[in-house]
């Protein structure tokens, strides 16, 4: 059986790992969602008609999360990543 250099495996290796982080999908506040709600916007997002149609989809999610965030007494970044508690409010 012939071995392959480990560098060899490694040049390979990374050039594989950064083309799929770069297929990373990014929906804003997912870390509030369960799975099935993230399927479902993915569904809505994708029944959208035109730019517009899915620029409105993503602001009523957008808002949505804000407020379920502000229920649970965390705040979610301008990505939608939860970064904290809430503090005094």
């Amino acid at each position: 059986m012939r071995r392959i250099p480990i560098f060899m495996l490694a040049a390979v290796l990374t050039s594989i790992i950064p083309a799929a982080a770069e297929e990373r999908e990014y929906i804003y506040g997912a870390e509030l969602m369960s799975p099935k709600e993230r399927d479902a916007y993915r569904q809505g997002l994708q029944s959208a008609s035109g730019e517009e149609g899915k620029g409105q989809y993503r602001q009523r999610h957008r808002e949505r999360l804000q407020k379920r965030a502000q229920q649970r007494g965390v705040q979610l970044d301008e990505k939608g990543i939860v970064r904290s508690e809430r503090s005094g409010q």
